[in-house]
């Protein structure tokens, strides 16, 4: 039988709490424990066009279904993409600079067609300097860093700035190199500070269809900085 609400409510009723909720717990008990065959609609309501079918972008590296995105890249393994950081792209190590320049290959764009809460997440290694270069508009060789910094939007100095708190710094390495044979640095940059292996997830709620970009971009106080690896994934789920 169909659902009969236990109160029903003519013109002038008072309307309670409690009759309103029991009509809902009843609705609610129907629906898990009683619901009967008679109450389906006969006829078909819905048809494959009204199905949204996934698609997936192999370039992005992207999955779009019904209830969202899902994907990512990376870069490792036998197909290493090595890329590299450096102050001549933003400031060549100026005290008073922000700018900042993309982190090659780890930007990605996507078409968010309703409301969605998104995740960036993100790892890299990277190994900085060491740079020891004399320069006198410099910071010192102790304060030259490179930062990775995620970011939403279209990426440009401002964009970036807006998220310098989310930052994650490798200072550059501690030891020089050695004068005698074998050349090379005195200890590794796991020992030595310039080694840097870390992770994040950037959160961003989407309230209304648009493509959104999240990426990675540096900012970088010292010569040579090299992203030895690195990875991101995205999720977008509709609200």
């Amino acid at each position: 039988m169909a659902y009969t609400p236990p109160t029903t409510f003519a013109d002038g009723t008072t309307l309670t709490a409690a009759n309103l909720e029991g009509n809902s717990q009843a609705l609610r008990v129907y629906l898990h424990q009683g619901i009967v065959a008679g109450d389906f609609e006969a006829s078909k309501w819905i048809d494959t066009r009204h199905i949204q079918a996934p698609v997936y972008d192999a370039i992005k590296g992207l999955q779009h279904g019904v209830t969202g995105h899902q994907g990512g890249q990376w870069a490792g393994g036998a197909g290493i993409r090595l890329q590299f950081a450096t102050k001549a792209l933003s400031g060549n190590g100026r005290q008073d600079s922000e700018q900042s320049h993309p982190f090659p290959q780890t930007a990605i764009s996507f078409d968010v067609r309703s409301p969605a809460r998104c995740l960036f997440h993100y790892w890299f290694e990277l190994e900085n300097g060491r740079d020891n270069s004399a320069a006198a508009y410099q910071v010192s060789a102790a304060q030259r860093r490179v930062y990775i910094i995620p970011y939403t939007g279209t990426f440009d100095s401002a964009t970036v700035a807006n998220y310098q708190s989310r930052a994650q710094e490798t200072r550059n390495v501690a030891d020089g190199f050695t004068t005698a044979y074998p050349f090379g640095l005195n200890r590794p940059f796991v020992v030595g500070g310039g080694y840097g292996a870390k992770q994040g997830t950037f959160a961003l709620d989407v309230t209304s269809p648009t493509v959104t970009t999240f990426g990675l971009a540096v900012h970088s106080l010292s010569d040579r900085c090299g992203l030895v690896n690195w990875g991101i994934a995205l999720e977008a789920y509709y609200l």
